[in-house]
């Protein structure tokens, strides 16, 4: 049965792909066929001397319009799977148009006819409408092709933007248009060519004028065009209008200024494609105005559109996922949810491993807008989870009923277009995020990377709940802050990275079962390495869960961050939409370059880092600013200040909380600032384990062995000078702490 289900599949595929490429040939053939036809019809004529019967124009109508209906449909199929960005989408069409115009104004102008000595104006017979020569003949089909196929182009590119962001009105009112630019076009099969139109051929264009207009105002592609992309499509609309009105026939009096008399050329070839053409002009000009008046009025706002680019992840709901990390179906449902909620979908699901069963088959475990029963009608999610898990990046399927692992058939609106994205955490695929379109190519760039940066942070509040339940299960309430305790270190570095030239070590210590202080490192490139530590206001379970929703954005937002103030400025804004009013979070964050050597160094409201040279000299790095969720608005971002530190061999920084210079000793006296900066300067010969070691000795000793009052957390980065080879993928393992 699985060899010959196998021959099937294989079949159906070798079906699929000769379909594909037999019909664009079988369409080009009939074009040539047309073509072939229309110039030998022309040439009967020319060698009869007399008009055309009734049967003849009859056959040279049905040829024409099969042979550039199949010229129009083959530039459909080649269009579709384009996927051009709005301006080199219009530069295209403006270079392919001067080219055709270009033809087609060359061979306009190329010879001339004469009669009796008198030269006829472009080589018609006057009053007659037939060619009067062969050359002549050439010449009309040339000029003509040049400005139908243009005006083809034209389409056909346009409605890739008029249908961004697509929807099922959207989409219906192009179809509507093309629909009545075709009808009253073929009204005027029965116009003599030259002639003006009749009462009912000219009220035949206004429904088409009317939709043109529809159209011309369907521009979400502009929000998306970087200042430089706006500016560079207002040349090219601008441009375009030009061309369109200088070079394409759209006068009843056949004339214009690129291409003498085109549209008399156009009329005596054949009639209704010469209206077809007038009407794509008219669409082109119109939509380029509009689009160049919204270009304009865009302009202004084009900052505001990219500074969203890097918040946009960590604003969309992050306090809702790790509020309900206890709670594993809601948790599901609102991730489930999520493509829908944000308007990026019309129906979607989450797809995970059944757990519980201890079976690693994937089932929806939440859908939106849609059954459990729908969806596995609908697509063969096996095939889709074996993709995924392969290649580890979304999937997007444009045309869901030409995908073999879709059961669509082609036609069916239930299912257009599909967005399939892995959730990853701790460098496993631990769940699918499905979201679905009833329209084709319904995800645009920014629709991808939307969900996937919500994936990610739904796959981190995912892996926390997975993290909590698992061990819930183990101890039940007995056992409950204990477990939150193991689930916590989880989310704090198992290892420290090893690199040429540095050693590190740190520890953390809560004063409770659970705590607030939070410090990580994350990979920023081949030379590049972030350091944080944070502390949570409070202590106790309340300080944990904003923890594990501090390392959630750390995780997500490193990377997008180019400086360290950057990075603090997303996480206040982020943490400012879940953080009650009297809690606020302390943090320092680092970068060291390696290659550049040299450490920039950014503080919100934390202790001050300290820097302890090798020659001796010690000082704080006390740069200003506010602690995370103290101001939601400029202020914070106005305080902070970066300070960045060149590298030295010996150079000693130690990261620490307040649990550290806070402790106390029997008789109430802190350990103090002091008191670390004289140790660090006692030990500085030391590598970074010898530092560690040596400050939380020191500080035991101080605290006569009494527990830590609040939680504890030290970082220690030594700068060794050892020339830069690369950074080492391998990693050591952290030193335990009582």
């Amino acid at each position: 049965m699985a060899e010959k289900a196998l021959k099937t599949k294989v079949n159906e595929k070798w079906t699929s792909r000769l379909a594909r490429r037999g019909l664009p040939v079988l369409l080009l053939a009939l074009f040539g066929l047309s073509l072939i036809l229309s110039v030998g019809y022309h040439f009967t004529q020319l060698t009869s001397g007399t008009p055309p019967s009734n049967g003849a124009e009859f056959l040279y109508f049905t040829f024409v319009t099969v042979g550039f209906g199949s010229l129009w449909f083959w530039m459909k199929g080649y269009f579709q799977e384009r996927n051009d960005s709005p301006s080199k989408l219009l530069w295209s069409v403006l270079v392919s148009g001067l080219f055709l115009v270009a033809i087609a104004g060359f061979t306009a102008r190329f010879g001339t006819v004469t009669a009796g000595g008198v030269e006829l104006p472009l080589g018609f017979a006057p009053g007659t409408g037939i060619p009067l020569t062969s050359p002549t003949i050439i010449k009309m089909m040339v000029v003509s092709i040049a400005q139908i196929l243009f005006a083809f182009l034209l389409l056909h590119r346009f409605q890739q933007l008029v249908l961004v962001k697509r929807t099922r009105s959207s989409q219906r009112n192009w179809f509507i248009m093309l629909i009545l630019m075709a009808a009253a076009a073929l009204l005027t099969v029965t116009k003599p060519a030259g002639a003006p139109q009749n009462e009912w051929q000219n009220v035949a264009f206004i429904p088409a004028v009317v939709f043109m207009l529809v159209n011309a105002f369907k521009l979400s592609w502009i929000v998306f065009l970087s200042f430089k992309e706006k500016v560079a499509t207002i040349g090219l609309c601008f441009a375009l209008v030009l061309l369109l009105i200088l070079g394409l026939g759209i006068g009843d009096t056949g004339s214009n200024i690129l291409v003498p008399r085109s549209f008399d050329y156009l009329e005596f070839f054949f009639v209704p494609l010469a209206s077809f053409v007038k009407q794509a002009s008219m669409f082109g000009i119109l939509y380029c105005m509009t689009a160049f008046l919204s270009l304009l009025f865009h302009l202004p706002t084009t900052g505001d559109y990219e500074q969203r680019e890097g918040e946009r992840a960590t604003i969309f709901s992050m306090a809702h996922l790790v509020s309900q990390v206890f709670d594993a179906e809601k948790l599901f449902g609102t991730v489930g949810s999520a493509p829908v909620e944000a308007g990026s979908a019309d129906f979607s699901w989450l797809a995970m491993p059944d757990y519980q069963s201890g079976s690693l088959q994937y089932r929806v475990v939440s859908t939106h807008n849609i059954t459990s029963e729908r969806v596995g009608e609908l697509i063969n999610s096996d095939l889709i989870i074996e993709d995924l898990l392969t290649d580890r990046m979304p999937i997007i399927v444009n045309r869901a009923s030409t995908d073999h692992r879709m059961n669509v058939a082609p036609g069916n609106s239930a299912l257009g277009s599909l967005l399939v994205t892995p959730l990853i955490a701790r460098d496993e695929v631990i769940g699918a995020l499905f979201a679905a379109k009833r329209v084709i190519n319904g995800f645009e760039r920014d629709d991808a990377e939307t969900i996937a940066v919500f994936a990610a942070q739904a796959a981190l509040a995912i892996d926390n709940s997975r993290l909590f339940e698992q061990q819930v299960e183990k101890e039940r309430l007995s056992r409950e802050m204990s477990i939150a305790r193991e689930v916590q270190k989880r989310l704090l570095p198992q290892n420290v990275p090893i690199m040429s030239g540095m050693s590190m070590a740190a520890s953390s210590v809560s004063a409770q079962e659970v705590g607030g202080d939070y410090y990580d490192f994350v990979r920023l490139g081949e030379h590049k390495l972030g350091v944080i530590i944070g502390d949570v206001s409070g202590k106790g379970t309340s300080a944990a869960f904003y923890m594990a929703e501090m390392q959630g954005i750390f995780q997500s937002v490193s990377r997008l961050a180019d400086s360290p103030s950057m990075f603090l400025h997303h996480a206040n804004v982020a943490l400012g939409q879940s953080l009650d009013r009297n809690v606020f979070i302390s943090a320092i964050y680092a970068i060291l370059d390696l290659e550049k050597e040299n450490l920039v160094i950014a503080r919100a409201g934390h202790c001050p880092a300290a820097i302890v040279r090798l020659s001796g000299e010690s000082r704080y790095i006390r740069t200003p600013g506010l602690g995370l969720g103290l101001d939601r608005g400029e202020l914070f971002q106005r305080s902070l200040t970066e300070e960045s530190i060149a590298l030295q061999p010996g150079d000693l920084f130690v990261l620490y909380t307040d649990g550290v210079v806070e402790s106390r000793s029997e008789s109430g006296e802190e350990y103090g600032y002091e008191r670390l900066l004289s140790l660090l300067e006692d030990h500085r010969h030391d590598d970074a384990d010898g530092i560690h070691a040596a400050v939380l000795r020191d500080l035991r000793s101080f605290i006569a062995g009494e527990e830590y009052d609040d939680d504890m957390t030290l970082v220690v980065l030594k700068w060794h000078g050892i020339p830069l080879d690369s950074l080492i993928s391998q990693e050591h393992p952290l030193h335990e702490t009582a």
